[in-house]
């Protein structure tokens, strides 16, 4: 099936003024429009779309009709775009005439759709100032379909309101519908920032404020017409600092004198085809109440029509042209300290040192960077230190231990599963500025997967040229190590040989038949900080001297997840345990055992730099006693020792008896009493 070339047609358009109905005075040439409803085009696929097509003529001389490049082509498929095109006359005013376009199956529900299109200097502009749906049309209960658009008629001014109106046909629903223009208001805004270069030293004193560095910022509008109110209203809004957004935590750097707010709001009344402007007063805040110095402070002038304003008796009010820039932008730059360019290019520099070089496996591991960071350039504004952390460290907090250490703010935050410290550096960090700081972390979570740790450190500022420096990263080696300690101590400590009443026999049925008891215990810590999984302890103590048995083993006993093996039985004669007392010692020697350990696993991939072993020798002295006498003291000898030292007691009692040793003399003698008498008589 073919195009339908030529389905619809339109004529008789102007090539002056570009499809002005009445015929150019000066060239008297007409342009002419051809529709192609059913023109298909191949989509991605390589599918054939039936799409539609208008094609444009523009006439430069009698019968020199070329096309205009690029043609008008639909966008919905089976919309049958062109079917019906219409001229509407001039609708914005502009001196340009312009083109209705049906597509009568196009919309989302297939009800129809118009599209008007503007007229240029060139011809039709490429899309549409405008599409009219008729929802309405798919609404009315019909068998068929609505196809709104399926027949148009423009060009004449149905309201007398001085704009060309559009009659739409919708076959479907058995319904034409007149669509009103409403008249058209071009309009024209300015905005003035003076000085556009803000000096935060000129402050000037106010009677609201203080001293406050203020600008003047001044705005106009004017509006024209054809056919308009003698006076037009409208909205106006004027925002500083747009860019900067409060809910995203951004704060308004300049303000409004008057009302202290970042934005104004007011209501112009501008005569048809005049100007009217507006004065005010804006002031920067203090630089202790913002960060961003380096970016512009964009000034917005937003403007529009005062939909209350009054409406003419169809209920129509005017609208801003199209094509109206509705929005209009101007900047101020806070004056920096960069030269007469106002462009700081700073010079970043960065050291760190740490106190360690390793982390071990099972560790919190404490760790402190101390860094330097230079400023040899320009200032740095907003500079900052950033520190991306390894996911097995966390931050601790800022070095407060040495006071020539600086104290910084830094706040600690996560984006996109990173982690991150950023330390506030100065704004600006001015040129020649040298400060150490230190910054406490831990890093608990290793794993054995990574043979090495990192950080990466940098200053970051918002200049635009040179604004970081380099990467500096802090590498710290994982290791495996243990301290293991070997303790050992002998129960008793010292032994007695032979014990007290002990005699040698054959049948031994106990402990204390073989000998006193000895008891050795050893103690195997692992201080850490790494794990161990698998240990050999040895323990060798002499068994036998000069062929006969020395130690007889009686028994071992474990605490925690020990398994001992031994190449000597454990008491092979199943002797019952006793405990017994101990006598002073007369004679002694030592009796030493040796235990060893190694650590022979440790449950890492990595392997460790140094495995843990080591030795202890444990003495335990063995103290003779004086052997026993072989014959026991007859009993007539003792009796006999008994009366002997008796008899020579009484001897010696007699002896001092008649020495008088036992007499006691009268007290006073005849001097002494003479003496006493004048005492007694003086005392009388």
């Amino acid at each position: 099936m073919g195009s339908y070339y030529g389905y619809a047609v339109a004529k008789n358009l102007a090539m002056c003024s570009v499809f002005k109905f009445v015929v150019c005075i000066t060239s008297r040439m007409t342009d002419l429009l051809v529709g192609a409803p059913m023109f298909m085009l191949r989509d991605s696929d390589g599918r054939l779309e039936e799409l539609g097509r208008v094609y444009v003529y523009m006439q430069n001389g009698p019968l020199d009709l070329p096309p205009q490049l690029p043609h008008l082509t639909g966008t919905q498929t089976f919309g049958r775009f062109g079917s019906s095109i219409t001229p509407l006359g001039d609708l914005n005013q502009d001196g340009y005439n312009d083109v209705a376009i049906s597509c009568p199956f196009g919309g989302e529900n297939k009800q129809g759709l118009v599209l008007i299109y503007n007229g240029h200097a060139g011809g039709l502009r490429e899309k549409p100032s405008q599409v009219i749906a008729g929802q309405w049309a798919s609404a009315t209960p019909s068998a068929l379909p609505a196809s709104f658009g399926y027949a148009l008629r423009g060009g004449k001014d149905l309201d007398n309101n001085g704009y060309p109106d559009l009659i739409v046909g919708a076959f479907g629903a058995d319904t034409a519908v007149l669509y009103r223009s409403r008249p058209i208001v071009n309009t024209s805004a300015t905005l003035t920032v003076y000085p556009a270069m803000i000096n935060p030293e000129e402050k000037v004193c106010t009677i609201s404020r203080g001293n406050e560095t203020l600008v003047n910022l001044s705005f106009c509008l004017s509006a024209n017409g054809k056919h308009l109110p003698n006076h037009l209203e409208f909205n106006v809004e004027v925002q500083l600092d747009r860019l900067k957004q409060p809910q995203k935590g951004a704060v308004r750097r300049a303000l409004f004198l008057d009302t202290q707010l970042p934005a104004l709001q007011r209501t112009l009344t501008v005569p048809n085809g005049a100007r009217v402007c507006s004065d005010t007063k804006i002031f920067l805040r203090d630089e202790k109440d913002f960060r961003d110095k380096l970016s512009p402070i964009f000034v917005a002038l937003n403007f529009s029509l005062n939909p209350q304003a009054a409406a003419d008796r169809y209920g129509l009010r005017p609208i801003l042209n199209y094509q109206t820039a509705e929005l209009i932008e101007q900047k101020a730059q806070i004056l920096l300290d960069c030269g007469e360019d106002n462009i700081c290019v700073p010079d970043l520099k960065l050291s760190v040192h740490g106190d360690r070089k390793e982390v071990y496996m099972g560790d919190d591991n404490s760790l402190t960077l101390t860094f330097n960071a230079k400023n040899d350039g320009g200032g740095a504004y907003e500079a900052e230190l950033y520190v991306v952390l390894p996911p097995e460290a966390d931050y601790s907090g800022i070095a407060r231990n040495n006071e020539s250490l600086t104290q910084l703010t830094c706040s600690y935050e996560t984006e996109n599963q990173t982690r991150y410290l950023s330390c506030d550096l100065g704004n600006p960090m001015k040129s020649g500025t040298s400060l150490w700081a230190g910054l406490r972390f831990t890093v608990p979570r290793l794993k054995d997967t990574h043979r090495f740790v990192q950080f990466d450190l940098q200053i970051r500022s918002k200049n635009e040229n040179n604004s970081q420096s380099e990467v500096v990263p802090y590498k710290l080696e994982v290791v495996v190590q243990s301290d293991v300690i070997l303790q050992g101590v002998s129960r008793p400590d010292k032994v007695f040989f032979p014990p007290p009443n002990w005699k040698l026999t054959k049948n031994v049925m106990v402990e204390q038949d073989v000998g006193p008891s000895v008891q050795h215990t050893y103690e195997l810590v692992n201080n850490g900080p790494s794990r161990i999984s698998h240990t050999l302890l040895q323990l060798k103590c002499p068994m036998r001297l000069q062929s006969n048995r020395l130690i007889y083993p009686l028994e071992v006993t474990t605490e925690g997840p020990v398994n001992c093996t031994t190449h000597n039985i454990v008491n092979p004669l199943n002797l019952k345990v006793r405990r017994c007392g101990l006598t002073n010692p007369y004679k002694n020697f030592n009796l030493e055992c040796l235990a060893s350990y190694k650590v022979e696993k440790m449950p890492y991939a990595i392997l460790p730099k140094v495995t843990p072993s080591g030795a202890k020798k444990m003495v335990t002295p063995v103290v003779w006693n004086k052997p026993d006498s072989t014959y026991a003291v007859p009993l007539w000898i003792i009796i006999l020792a008994i009366l002997a030292g008796l008899l020579l007691l009484a001897l010696l009692i007699y002896v001092l008896y008649k020495l008088g040793f036992f007499k006691r003399t009268p007290y006073g003698t005849a001097m002494e009493k003479a003496q006493l008498k004048p005492q007694a008589a003086s005392e009388a």
